[in-house]
């Protein structure tokens, strides 16, 4: 009698930890929400799953070959890698997944990005429902190497690895052998110890064989479970959203059985007792790998069904992580959500640059071309990134970086840090030229309109070539209804190119001891040069600095000539 009240209150004492367990676990989740909502993320990706978000983009091409994607130099030029990982507050794999390949989209219809726009603001305000979705979506989690899309892909591109009526007809077998024990026990005994030998000695080479197939089906098991704890019910457009996942998730919860009893044993399983009991069991039924079949072959059928509603609970997860970036950028000046127009041209108000601690914000407009001019460090760069940053924002996320923006749909290309390559056997001026060819190929062929940013063009060659060939380029860009925004310290470009390029520049402030920037935009072109004086400043010998000055002023005298 005591031994049964004493497991009775065992029993008790467990339960009761395990709920104060869940409830310190929510605890947890709902302060990782709320704190983490407004800042910047501090998410690092392992090589592994960068490679398999790049697996997904590969994926969707191939899906998908004709939308607009930023291609992979002008996602290097801009940043936007850096933004990303700064935007990353997504509480699953699902959510990372799609706003990696959303940044890529630059061909979001319009539509789309409206109601991108009304999910988004609806989370930025309401900081209860953020906590009930987020909560929710944190279930799902995260996996370490590839994607579900990834996973799904594989199992339906293999063929079926196990053939379950012959397992189950092995376990059949059995109950003919108690029979033939009962009869002829030495017969039955040998029958018994052959037929084990074979299930014990199949089982290990098989399952490995399903693992590779199996290792994206605890995702799929937490995406069905996560129908029970989401928000449902609410009238808001997130609401009737998250009711329509919830509809989606319930048709594909009758694997969450099937799933569960596969993974409770074998290298995805806990070490509990009932796990290991259940390995044991496998060993000589195969009751997993018969299992398996059927669950595998159910994926495959539901596969666009599952992939439909992994894809939605990312888009959700995804607005969640833009409504956060909104309040992180209102902290650093402002945000807006885009207006877009037919007309080819584009109009910033405030604009900064996110991942600059401390952004100095400038406008930026124009239907042609724009040349910009000033010396060494001034923020030409800086303000070009600004640009395109924006523009990359709007079109995927609907959101800027600005208290105003106005533009076309783009498409959207950049030269900014081009790179030579050893391996590709290429000069840092074929490289270049590579680039610019892509611009004008693009430029020349039909759709959205083109916006491209160009910094320092053509630097890897001479002097007198190299103001030829980009005065030609930037005329033949103009010609084709590009809007340019191109850097330079070649100041011949801003007469040769007066009439197509509107000029402007960004000034300094030397003095005998420092050279200071303002990083503010200014008409016209410039008029100044700081590199001798960037020597002074980092302690050249005076012997330098005034060989440059004097042989400076010999060249200029030379160019007046």
């Amino acid at each position: 009698m005591y031994g049964i009240v004493f497991v009775v209150i065992i029993l008790i004492l467990l339960a009761i930890s395990g709920y104060r367990l869940s409830l310190e676990e929510k605890r947890q989740t709902v302060s990782l929400i709320r704190d983490s909502f407004g800042k910047s993320s501090a998410r690092k990706l392992s090589q592994g799953r960068k490679n398999a978000l790049q697996k997904l983009i590969e994926l969707k091409a191939e899906n998908d070959p004709v939308k607009d994607r930023i291609d992979d130099l002008t996602w290097s030029d801009t940043g936007m890698e850096d933004i990303f990982l700064q935007m990353d507050n997504c509480l699953s794999a699902a959510g990372e997944e799609y706003l990696y390949y959303k940044l890529h989209d630059i061909g979001t219809s319009e539509e789309e990005l409206k109601k991108t726009d009304i999910y988004v603001a609806e989370l930025y305000k309401d900081e209860e429902l953020r906590i009930a979705l987020g909560s929710s979506l944190h279930e799902l989690g995260f996996v370490k190497d590839k994607t579900l899309p990834e996973y799904l892909e594989h199992i339906v591109g293999s063929d079926k690895f196990i053939n379950p009526w012959f397992h189950i007809l092995a376990d059949v077998y059995y109950i003919a052998i108690i029979i033939i024990l009962i009869l002829k026990p030495v017969v039955g005994a040998v029958f018994l110890a052959v037929l084990i030998l074979v299930q014990i000695s199949s089982y290990f080479s098989l399952r490995r064989s399903a693992e590779e197939k199996l290792n994206g089906v605890t995702m799929i098991m937490r995406l069905s479970c996560m129908e029970k704890s989401l928000p449902k019910g609410l009238s808001s457009e997130t609401g009737r959203l998250i009711d329509d996942l919830a509809d989606e998730l319930g048709s594909i919860s009758g694997k969450r059985s099937l799933a569960s009893f596969v993974l409770s044993s074998g290298p995805n399983s806990g070490n509990g007792l009932i796990s290991m009991l259940l390995t044991y069991i496998n060993l000589f039924f195969h009751f997993d790998l018969i299992a398996s079949a059927f669950l595998l072959t159910g994926i495959k059928k539901d596969k666009d069904r599952i992939l439909d509603a992994y894809e939605k609970t990312g888009y959700l997860d995804m607005c969640l992580s833009v409504a956060s970036y909104r309040a992180f950028l209102e902290t650093k000046g402002a945000y807006c959500a885009p207006e877009f127009t037919d007309k080819a041209v584009i109009s910033i108000k405030d604009g900064f640059n996110p991942l600059i601690e401390k952004p100095v914000a400038n406008d930026a407009g124009s239907s042609g071309g724009v040349l910009i001019t000033g010396s060494n460090a001034s923020g030409k760069s800086t303000y070009m990134r600004m640009i395109a940053v924006n523009a990359i924002l709007a079109q995927t996320v609907a959101t800027c970086c600005a208290s105003a923006y106005k533009a076309s749909h783009f498409r959207i290309y950049s030269s900014i840090a081009v790179n030579d390559s050893i391996l590709k056997g290429e000069s840092y001026f074929m490289a270049e030229i590579k680039s610019l060819k892509r611009i004008v190929d693009a430029a020349s062929a039909d759709g959205r309109p083109v916006i491209c940013f160009i910094d320092e063009i053509l630097r890897g060659t001479n002097t007198s070539e190299r103001i030829a060939a980009a005065c030609a380029v930037l005329n033949y860009l103009s010609d084709l209804n590009v809007i340019t925004f191109a850097a330079t310290h070649d100041i011949e470009l801003t007469t040769l190119i007066s009439d197509k390029y509107e000029n402007v520049h960004f000034g300094e402030n030397i003095t005998e001891d420092d050279v200071t920037f303002s990083y503010i935009l200014e008409k016209g072109p410039t008029n100044s040069r700081n590199a001798i004086a960037l020597l002074k400043k980092t302690g050249f010998p005076a012997s330098v600095t005034e060989a440059s000055e004097k042989l400076c002023g010999e060249l200029d005298k030379r160019s007046r000539i």
